[in-house]
């Protein structure tokens, strides 16, 4: 089967008055489907604000953090600055914000690991390891198949055994009545069985716990875990 080579993918956007090209590397994917129509999600490398070109003085003050989630024909905006800010999300059609944007996928094919003892022989032979979790609504009108490189692999001999912890993802926000892009968070996962999946959910909490009401930040730190169906990939 072909998985994406994630090092060697990426989404280039030109927005409409800047000549600037900005390329991103893909971090993951989503492919979602609802009702049974699917639609595929990027996920991009998370960058910070800054002024592009500057002589001096790159980095934005204050700074915050951004990446950006596409479809084909959607994109969102997700920004994180301090305090934390919902309303700092910008998301619409890409026709309406951007010149282009490219998309540069480059798929790779890959072996499935079909064991625990073949998934830790990938992994200390050195090999790119991607990981796909399959989850689904309670009610399975909308499942998402969520493909990831496995970053951080934890890999036991004797007794053979092993765990993911990676990310970040994109999870789909099943609950949610906002259009998909919107209702994406991010998280990473772990997991060390096929049948289920932690995730850490990004999320805003209180920046002094002590004040509850005073100034937030988003952090990861929501523990979600779901039934699922995980599968390790891999290729030279």
């Amino acid at each position: 089967m072909d998985v994406l080579d994630y090092s060697r993918s990426f989404i280039t956007f030109l927005s409409k008055g800047v000549a600037n090209n900005a390329r991103i590397q893909v971090e993951a994917r989503c492919e979602l489907t609802v009702d049974g129509i699917a639609e595929e999600y990027w996920l991009v490398a998370s960058c910070k604000s800054e002024d592009t070109f500057a002589e001096r003085n790159l980095f934005k003050v204050p700074n915050y953090d951004f990446c950006m989630i596409y479809s084909r024909d959607k994109y969102r905006m997700h920004r994180v600055p301090f305090p934390y800010d919902p309303s700092a999300m910008d998301a619409g059609p890409i026709k309406e914000r951007f010149v282009k944007v490219d998309f540069a996928l480059k798929p790779v094919a890959a072996e499935l690991c079909e064991h625990d003892e073949a998934a830790v022989a990938a992994s200390l032979a050195g090999k790119i390891l991607i990981g796909r979790t399959e989850i689904w609504s309670e009610d399975n009108t909308r499942r998402a198949v969520i493909e990831y490189p496995v970053k951080t692999m934890n890999a036991h001999e004797e007794p053979v055994y092993f765990q993911v912890d990676t990310g970040p993802i994109l999870l789909p926000d099943f609950a949610s009545e906002r259009p998909a892009i919107e209702a994406f968070e991010l998280a990473f996962i772990a997991w060390n069985v096929p049948e289920w999946a932690e995730f850490v959910v990004q999320d805003a909490v209180p920046a002094c716990p002590e004040m509850p009401a005073g100034p937030q930040v988003c952090h990861y730190s929501r523990i979600q875990v779901m039934d699922a169906r995980n599968e390790i990939w891999a290729y030279d």
